[in-house]
Order: C-alpha cells, then structure tokens, then sequence
C-alpha cells in the first residue's frame, strides 16, 4: 500500500513549500542507455544534479517501505533525488517545468517525494508505469523527466507532467536508435510556447548529445567515461568543449584562465553527480552499482555504494557527509575569483600538474578494484557484510585523497602559460 498523505502543520508548510521551490528552481543532466548500447551489455542510467542545496549525502532506507534502498538525498531532507532499491530498480529526474506549473503545496506526490515512493514500493519498470497511471488522478505535483532501470535490462524515460506522462524506451530503436536518451530541462512532450526551460537549458543538452554521440561511437558507452568525459566537461554557450587549462581572459574582471562554467554540464552549482550500471538478467540485482560523487564534480571522486544495507559515515555523517564537506572546501579554492567562474589552472595547469593529477589516479584505482571485485561477485553472490566492507574502504580511501588534495591546493600556485 502506497503512504497516505500526510496534513502539514503551517510551519512545516512554510519550511517546506520553500525547499520545494528551491529545488525545483534548478537543473539537471540526465541520460540513459540500454545495454545494446554500452560495452558491458548492461544498462545506465545518470545524473549530473545542479541544486541550491550543497550538502549532499548517500542514504540507506530500511523501515517504512516494501524494499530497501540508497539514495542520494539533501542532508537536512529525505526527499530522494537519485537512488538505487534492492530489487536493482534505479531511478533519477531532471526538472522540466514546460511540462506544468510550480507545485502549489508539498505533498508525497512531489519530485523527490514521488521518487522515494518508487524506491521503496517498485521493483521494475512495469511496476513504476503502473505507479504513474495510478496517480495520473487525481493528479501528482511532479514536472520531471525520470529516467528508470530495473534487473530486468529495462531502461527508460517518462516525461511526467501532473495528470499524463511519456515514455521513451532506449530499447526501441526508433525511440533510440543507438539505444541511448538523452534529457536536461525540457520535455520533448511539452509545448514550448512561453516557457523557457528549453532556451535556458538546450546548450546543456545539446553538448550531453553531442559527448554521448561521440563516446558512443568511439566503442559505445562506459561506466568510466560517463563519469570521467562527460561529468566533468565544460563548454561555452554555443556547446563548444572548453579545453582545460583555458589559455585565456574569458572576462576582462576576471584573471587569467578562468571561465564561466554557467553552460557547462559541469558547474559551480552542480552539486553531485551519479551513475548506475545494472545487471544481466541473470545476475543478481543487489550487485546493481550507484557510482556517485558528493560535491562539484570536478572536485570530487566517485565511489561506488551497493542497496545491501548502511551507508559508509564518510557519505552519511551526523549532519552532513565528509566526503561532500571536504568536496566543497576543495571548491572554494577553485571558484575564488567571481560567482560562477572557476580557476582552471588549478584543476590542470601548463605543466600537467594541479587537482585532477591528484584526484583521477585515487579514482581509476577504485574503478579497477571494483571491476576486480564485480567479477567476483558475479560468480559467487558475496556476503553483504563483504560489499559493505568494500564500499566503506573506498569511501574511506578517497576522503583521504581528497582531504590531501584541499592542503596541497592551499599553498600550490599553478603555473600560468605564457
């Protein structure tokens, strides 16, 4: 049985009519590919989330619900904004507001509400289209492209607007003739007429194409450069790649070599980013993997996390997560110039050295360890104890990286071109 709604007091009203808005205020990249189109034959689904709320943690759900689940969730909410359940069903939005209007009153029935719903009462596709017709009355306040995966290979994107919705399947060739979708803020659905979500957001998705496109066809889509290429691209307004370090004055009020990352998928108030590989039908769907980076992507390191049971501390502390703490300290060296533009030369400088040197070899190490350990599995189901284990050391390992990162960044002066 799905939760009641629940009647707010006027103070929680308030409170959180405003996170509402806030929320829906932002924007997203997202996209989806069906094994046809990845080099693993294994589905994908990601999310590149852009939001006014910073403190972003991984959470697990146990109680209350049919299955259990992670999540990526805001650290002072539970509202869930990407997020894997047990069953291996994966689910993710991006806003798209051309589809109705702001929500008027919170509800359970709101984006990240709506998604935590299907976490934790859906366990396949099928399942979460059922979950949309029976609430297309008397209604929901969702306005959000969701992209949905199961254990089963199934992936797909829903256009939902408040009464109807549209599904794009990645495995119908006509839908995705490469097998693969792409989204940022605006429904294809959707009339356009006086809104201007898809102006605000097209050069995103745009540029998502155009970088899908060419993974793809340079030996179709992976795990590792989703999260490497594509989470961590710049580009200007017109959807060009900005080559990093940018050699170059992009304003005069600003020094040399920063840019304006407004356009880019990844941005100063991009504040996580995530991507889920599923499983073969006959793999066992608890091995479904969430690789998720707390913090500005560019700052960051991806760490994978399992539906099996608690989050590490270091993606779910007290208050908020340290992996996510640490990822914005990192930020503020970076972005210490002007709102919305980023040093570039303290990410790569003239002479090949600055944060990504230091963060992307600590990541590649964690992607092949995994691999190591995912083929393992795969063959003798592992103890969930082992895979909590596992994620709790890789979590651990890139805190520290990242905490030695922000000290060396503190006194390292770049090198500028000349």
């Amino acid at each position: 049985m799905l939760k009641k709604r629940i009647v707010i007091p006027l103070m929680a009203f308030a409170v959180c009519l405003a996170i509402v808005l806030v929320e829906t205020s932002t924007a997203c990249t997202i996209g989806v590919a069906s094994g046809r189109a990845t080099a693993s034959g294994r589905p994908m689904i990601w999310k590149s989330r852009d939001s006014g709320n910073k403190n972003n943690e991984v959470t697990y759900s146990s109680r209350w619900y049919k299955y259990k689940f992670i999540a990526v969730t805001n650290a002072d909410d539970t509202r869930t904004w990407q997020g894997v359940n047990e069953k291996g069903l994966c689910i993710l939005n991006s806003v798209s507001s051309d589809l109705g209007k702001l929500v008027e009153y919170p509800s359970d029935n709101e984006n990240g509400a709506y998604m935590r719903k299907a976490l934790g009462y859906c366990a396949t596709v099928n399942e979460f289209e059922e979950l949309l017709k029976n609430t297309n009355f008397p209604g929901r306040e969702t306005m959000a492209n969701y992209a949905v995966m199961d254990a089963t290979g199934a992936v797909a994107i829903f256009e939902t607007a408040s009464k109807k919705y549209w599904k794009f399947d990645a495995a119908d060739p006509k839908v995705a003739p490469n097998g693969y979708i792409v989204r940022s803020n605006f429904a294809f659905s959707a009339d356009h007429n006086g809104n201007t979500s898809r102006k605000k957001s097209f050069n995103r998705y745009k540029r998502a194409s155009d970088l899908t496109a060419k993974l793809y066809a340079d030996g179709k889509l992976t795990y590792k450069d989703i999260l490497r290429v594509l989470m961590r691209d710049f580009s200007d307004i017109n959807s060009r790649p900005i080559t990093i370090p940018f050699a170059g004055k992009a304003d005069p009020n600003v020094p040399f070599g920063y840019i304006n990352d407004y356009y880019s998928i990844c941005r100063d108030f991009t504040v996580s980013a995530s991507l889920f590989v599923g499983v073969l039908p006959s793999e066992n769907p608890r091995l479904t993997t969430m690789w998720t980076i707390l913090g500005q992507p560019a700052t960051s390191i991806a760490v994978p996390y399992w539906p099996v049971g608690k989050t590490p501390t270091q993606a779910d502390g007290k208050q908020t997560a340290p992996l996510c703490d640490t990822a914005l300290k990192i930020k503020s060296l970076l972005f210490d110039s002007k709102k919305r533009y980023i040093d570039t030369y303290k990410l790569r400088d003239a002479k090949g050295n600055g944060l990504f040197t230091m963060l992307f070899p600590a990541e590649d190490k964690i992607f092949a360890q995994t691999e190591a350990k995912l083929a393992k599995w795969r063959k003798t189901d592992p103890e969930v104890k082992q895979m909590l284990q596992t994620q709790e050391q890789f979590a651990a390992e890139a805190l520290d990286v990242l905490n030695k990162a922000y000290d060396k960044l503190k006194t390292w002066t770049p090198e500028r071109a000349k």
